[in-house]
């Protein structure tokens, strides 16, 4: 009860004092006009985070007045976020506010805020120090959209204190319930469209409090070094990973990576056609999936654990990959040569080669444990952990010789198809055949269990699969939302009308948004090709036009004759509606 109360308590003063510091904000003339970098379009107030950093303040002292455990963290949270409010209302160098931050964390290490499962302290204080100056600057960067960083914050403290109160950490598990009560009741005035932003002084304070009670919440409690190290990465996730994201794009176009720009994740979304609200909500999403995902680490074991977050950590890879290739009309001024440009691309395309190959490997290692796992039911016999680590260089030496030989590396991934696949099958299924067979000849399956191989097959077909199709599943979805643009009815349900629609989805400069199918053919009617409707006949094109809006009809049919070509050009002109070819000739 105490949890909920104090839930409760902390959205209730966020939500009162949210819309007094916006008054204040106005006053002090502490507001933003609308920037290329930035999604609003009005003059909007900030200092959001006093509101955010007086509820979490508040509660504290009069829960736990200036003594105990976690006193460190109110010390320091109020430094970083007095740091964070000098800078928005008097500005800062990214240079001094860096130094400030590498300064304050310093002193939260000194009075013993450090990862206590590493014995070693020239290991374990700098990894310290990384964790909360990254997280404090990775809340900062995805304080680009409005309810972005609060949202996330308050995810990532629920699924904070799920974990950590059956862990017996109180105190984090408070403070962290706290944490997201206050920032769910700022996200009343914060949420899109915003009416105040947190500022420099609400993210700051956000990310620097969320990596301290991460320490103290799962750093602790765990019993594996490595999922302790996964634990809070893993809950803390989506910050992270557009952190990683923007710097490295950033990095490879000779930007600063201080400098803004429209190249987040949230950006890219909103340039493959979702809106700014539906972006946020599908980053809460994933935020929860990922959090939700943390709180069966104590219901399974920690080695299946770490292959599912393993997996998953793939999945992120491939979803930044995609993202990279999305149009952001960034406005920050490309410094590179054409000379410059074209050595990046080779980089990049001998480094995505090489993550190809490296993810590959993984997966074969995966399925190959996994086949174990399952064939002893999660427990691993020592004799049977012995057979795997022999003839693991074996099974990853010859999958990886076969896929390379079959042609893998080469396939361009954002467009795989069924001959992919077919590739797929055949290499895994002789890259299996050539490991059993070589199994056979050294060890005639001594000790070996042969349910193994068949399972690993299995799971290895899935999982190459997937990870080589992943690229195109997110392509269809992601590319296919509604767009701006001219509504465009095609004329022909056929071959040709498929590519049309392909085409129009994969080019977002051609403006266009594809309403509905025109054909005869009464077999096509109101079936669906890539979840766009057969709306009716040429003869119903009027009709069609009126009920959906399209203002232009393609014509994408090689056999039309001339005197249906004739009908359409008439329906055409008579609702006024302009006719083209698929090839973009006006008829």
């Amino acid at each position: 009860m105490k949890y909920f109360l104090a839930f409760i308590t902390a959205l209730g003063l966020s939500a009162l004092l949210t819309p007094l510091v916006r008054l204040l904000a106005f006053r002090l003339g502490a507001v933003v006009a609308p920037r290329k970098d930035r999604w609003h379009t009005t003059e909007t107030p900030v200092l959001g985070g006093v509101a955010l950093y007086c509820s979490f303040t508040i509660i504290f002292i009069s829960t736990y007045g200036f003594s105990g455990t976690m006193l460190p963290l109110l010390i320091c949270s109020t430094l970083i976020f007095l740091l964070g409010l000098y800078d928005d209302l008097r500005g800062l160098s990214p240079q001094v506010k860096f130094t400030g931050q590498i300064a304050i964390a310093a002193m939260l290490i000194g009075m013993g805020t450090v990862i206590e499962i590493i014995p070693w302290p020239v290991v374990a204080y700098p990894l310290t120090f990384l964790w909360i100056v990254g997280l404090t600057n990775a809340f900062n960067l995805i304080d680009n959209m409005d309810g972005l960083s609060a949202g996330i914050a308050a995810i990532s403290s629920m699924a904070l204190f799920v974990f950590s109160l059956p862990s017996g950490d109180e105190q984090v598990a408070f403070l962290s319930i706290v944490f997201a009560g206050a920032c769910i009741g700022f996200l009343f005035y914060n949420f899109n469209p915003a009416r105040i932003f947190m500022g420099d002084c609400g993210s700051m304070f956000l990310g620097f409090s969320l990596a301290a009670m991460s320490i103290a919440g799962t750093w602790k409690h765990a019993s594996s070094l490595f999922v302790t190290l996964l634990l809070p990465v893993m809950i803390l996730g989506i910050p992270i990973f557009d952190t990683a994201f923007v710097s490295v794009t950033r990095k490879l176009r000779g930007q600063p990576i201080s400098q803004g720009g429209k190249d987040h994740i949230s950006h890219r979304l909103v340039a493959l056609g979702f809106s700014e609200r539906k972006t946020v909500l599908i980053l809460y999403a994933i935020s929860a999936c990922i959090g939700l995902g943390t709180l069966f680490f104590s219901e399974i074991n920690p080695v299946v654990f770490a292959v599912l977050a393993l997996v998953c950590s793939i999945g992120l890879f491939y979803f930044g990959m995609f993202l990279g290739y999305a149009e952001t009309r960034d406005p920050a001024p490309q410094r590179m040569t054409d000379a410059a440009a074209w050595k990046v691309k080779a980089l990049l395309v001998n480094t995505q080669r090489f993550a190809e190959i490296f993810i590959d490997l993984v997966l074969i290692v995966v399925s190959y444990f996994a086949a174990y796992l399952i064939r002893f039911e999660g427990g691993l016999p020592e004799l049977q952990f012995d057979y795997f680590i022999k003839t693991l260089p074996v099974v990853v030496g010859i999958k990886i010789a076969v896929f390379y030989y079959f042609g893998l590396y080469q396939a361009m991934w954002r467009h795989v198809g069924v001959r992919d696949f077919v590739g797929i099958l055949k290499s895994v299924f002789i890259s299996s055949l050539l490991v059993v067979t070589i199994i056979l000849m050294y060890a005639r399956f001594q000790y070996f269990s042969r349910t193994v191989f068949v399972v690993d097959g299995m799971l290895c077909l899935l999982l190459i699969s997937g990870s080589h199709f992943f690229l195109r599943i997110l392509r269809e979805y992601l590319e296919s939302q509604p767009v701006s643009g001219k509504k465009v009815l095609i004329v022909g349900a056929g071959d040709a009308g498929e590519m049309a629609l392909r085409e129009i989805r994969n080019n977002p400069g051609l403006k266009y948004y594809v309403a509905g199918f025109i054909d005869d053919d009464p077999y096509k009617q109101r079936r669906r090709i890539h979840d766009v409707r057969v709306l009716g006949t040429i003869d119903d094109i009027g009709a069609v036009s009126r009920e959906t809006g399209a203002l232009e009809a393609l014509i994408a049919i090689p056999s039309l004759s001339d005197e249906r070509l004739g009908q359409v050009q008439k329906a055409c002109e008579q609702n006024n509606i302009v006719c083209r070819t698929f090839l973009g000739a006006q008829c």
